[in-house]
C-alpha cells in the first residue's frame, strides 16, 4: 500500500503548540517594542516643543507667552464650537474640528512656532483616548462633539507666564526668572484619566496647573517649604489639579501609575512619575 505524504492529527497538534508557545513568547516582547517605539516617537514631538519655546522666548525678550493662549487665538467659542454648550474650551484637546494642523486659522501665540511640529499628541495617548475620558467636563459635554478626534495632549506649564489672576503669585514671567531651567517643564503630557485621590482634573484646557496660590502655600507649609516634597495623594500633600500623564509603563490596573514625558526649559526631553508634578513644574 502507497504510505500518503501528510500530516498526522498528532503531529498537526504538535505544530499548532509548537506555534502557539512561538506567539506566546514573542507577543510581549513585540508589544514592548511598539510601545518603546510610540514613546521615541513622543519625545521626538516634545524635542520640537523646547525649539518652539526657545525661538518664541529669543523673539519677546525672555518672556513666556500666556499657556491659556499658546495653541489658540481665543478663549472665546468660536462659531464651529457653538453645540458643544459652556464646555467648549474642555473639549478642545479632542474636538477634530479645529485640529490646527487643518485649521491654522485658530492658532495661537505659540503655535506659528509649533508648524513643524510633526504632531501634537503621543501616539500611545491616541491610541488610549478612544471617547473614555474621566474628565467630568468630557463627561458633562463630550457626547455632543461631532468630530471625535484627540489631537493634542502636550500641555504648558501655567507657573510660567500665565495671566491668571489665581496663580499671579506662583508664576514668573520670564525665563531669567527660572531658578533651575534643567528642572522645569514648559510642557509636559497629561491623560484624559482621573484618580480623585491625586488629580481632580483630566486633559482638558491647554495647560498644566497643580494648584493655585492658596494651594501652594498650603502645600509647601506642609513640607517645610521644601518643593521637592510636595506629592499630590493621600500620602502626600493631597488632590491636585492636574498631574503628570502615567500611560507610559504604567502597572497593569493603573493607567496613572507610570510616567509621563516633559520638555524641559534647557532643552531635554525625559519621562517622569506624577509625584514629580509640583516639583518639576515649579519655576522658583
Amino acid at each position: 500500500m502507497r504510505k500518503s505524504n501528510g500530516f498526522t492529527l498528532i503531529e498537526l497538534l504538535v505544530v499548532i503548540a509548537v506555534i502557539a508557545l512561538l506567539l506566546s513568547i514573542l507577543m510581549p516582547a513585540l508589544s514592548k517594542a511598539k510601545d518603546l517605539a510610540m514613546g521615541a516617537a513622543c519625545k521626538g514631538n516634545l524635542k520640537n516643543y523646547t525649539f518652539a519655546v526657545a525661538m518664541y522666548l529669543d523673539d519677546n525678550d525672555g518672556k513666556f507667552c500666556d499657556a491659556d493662549k499658546c495653541y489658540f487665538s481665543s478663549s472665546e467659542q468660536y462659531p464651529i464650537e457653538a453645540s458643544l454648550g459652556s464646555n467648549y474650551r474642555h473639549l478642545r484637546w479632542c474636538n477634530g474640528d479645529i485640529d490646527l494642523k487643518s485649521h491654522p486659522e485658530y492658532g495661537g501665540t505659540l503655535f506659528p512656532y509649533l508648524m513643524d511640529a510633526k504632531a501634537f499628541i503621543c501616539p500611545a495617548f491616541k491610541r488610549l483616548a478612544v471617547r473614555n475620558s474621566e474628565d467630568q467636563f468630557f463627561q458633562a459635554n463630550g457626547a455632543s462633539i461631532r468630530n471625535y478626534k484627540p489631537w493634542y495632549n502636550y500641555t504648558m506649564n501655567a507657573y510660567l507666564g500665565s495671566e491668571r489672576s489665581g496663580i499671579k503669585e506662583s508664576r514668573v514671567l520670564n525665563v531669567s526668572e527660572v531658578r533651575k531651567p534643567a528642572t522645569t517643564f514648559s510642557f509636559t503630557e497629561e491623560s484624559s484619566f482621573v484618580d480623585p485621590q491625586y488629580n481632580i482634573s483630566g486633559l482638558n484646557d491647554t495647560f498644566m496647573a497643580p494648584g493655585d496660590d492658596s494651594m501652594v502655600e498650603g502645600w509647601l507649609s506642609q513640607v517645610g517649604g521644601n518643593p521637592r516634597l510636595v506629592e499630590p495623594g493621600p500620602d502626600g500633600v493631597g488632590q491636585f489639579w492636574d498631574t503628570i500623564a502615567g500611560f507610559h509603563h504604567a502597572p497593569t490596573g493603573n493607567k496613572l501609575g507610570g510616567r509621563g514625558n516633559c520638555a524641559f526649559l534647557d532643552g531635554h526631553i525625559d519621562a517622569h512619575y506624577r509625584s514629580e508634578t509640583f516639583y518639576l513644574a515649579w519655576p522658583k
